[in-house]
């Protein structure tokens, strides 16, 4: 298996130089940790510096959101999309008719999936396979969770684990972070599995990634701060956060 750059500045060094081919990454936090911008930024990435088209299925918010704030870090998502070189489809399970665009207002090329995880399982197939997609990213499993019965949860979510393994791409998906010490059915299935801190230091919040699991790798166990910056997601590798100078009851990256 090969490895698969992360297009994150500094994230690779933590992982023995990227993910492993075709696994799938699990990214957790809470809101404004930046779990949508890291994942749109490895497909950004991979699309314009390592020449792999990428699929982004969106299942919280949409499409339109997501294409104006990829802006604010200099991102042409729509030029990409153009060029073939990423594919956006809409399948969030909240979506309903009345709220949703006319087709000649929507955002060019977003394909719109059944509410139906199946139909959207093969939406996905059929969208990857026409561009090659070697990424993928989900955002997020979270709103796929909150539309199934509690009881069906597990089993939905490891259908889908299960049939995204079948794909010969490297997946991103994201999860909201509701509590440090409980685990989520996916974190328990996913090959690796990223979590985003945003911890209270003195009068200041500050952000730190921990790699908590990545089968295959060596990977950084400690916590290392990173930015949101001008141009995207960077982590300081060489630096670590020193566990006696945050406060822990602050960590739950609200």
């Amino acid at each position: 298996m090969g490895t698969v750059r992360t297009a994150i500045p500094g994230l690779d060094e933590l992982i023995e130089g990227g993910y492993i081919e075709n696994d799938i990454i699990l990214v957790t936090g809470g809101p404004g940790a930046g779990k949508t911008t890291l994942g749109i930024q490895y497909l950004v990435g991979g699309a314009t510096n390592f020449n792999e088209p990428g699929v982004l299925v969106v299942m919280d918010g949409t499409p339109e959101r997501i294409i104006r704030d990829s802006w604010r870090f200099g991102w042409d998502i729509e030029k990409l999309i153009s060029q073939k070189k990423i594919k956006i489809i809409y399948a969030n399970p909240f979506k309903y008719t009345k709220f949703t665009k006319t087709p000649e207002d929507r955002t060019p090329c977003v394909i719109v999936a059944s509410k139906n995880i199946a139909d959207t399982l093969r939406q996905i197939q059929i969208e990857v396979e026409e561009i090659q997609a070697k990424r993928l990213f989900i955002d997020s499993i979270t709103s796929l969770k909150l539309a199934v019965d509690r009881t069906d949860v597990r089993q939905i979510v490891s259908e889908l684990i299960k049939n995204l393994e079948y794909l010969d791409c490297t997946t991103l998906m994201t999860s909201e972070m509701h509590s440090a010490q409980s685990f989520s059915i996916e974190e328990y299935l996913s090959s690796g599995v990223i979590r985003l801190h945003i911890f209270r230091a003195g009068g200041c919040r500050l952000r730190a990634i921990e790699i908590l699991k990545m089968r295959g790798v060596k990977h950084d166990e400690s916590l290392h701060p990173y930015e949101i910056q001008e141009r995207g997601i960077v982590v300081h590798s060489t630096e670590t956060v020193m566990n006696d100078k945050i406060s822990l009851f602050d960590n739950m990256g609200w």
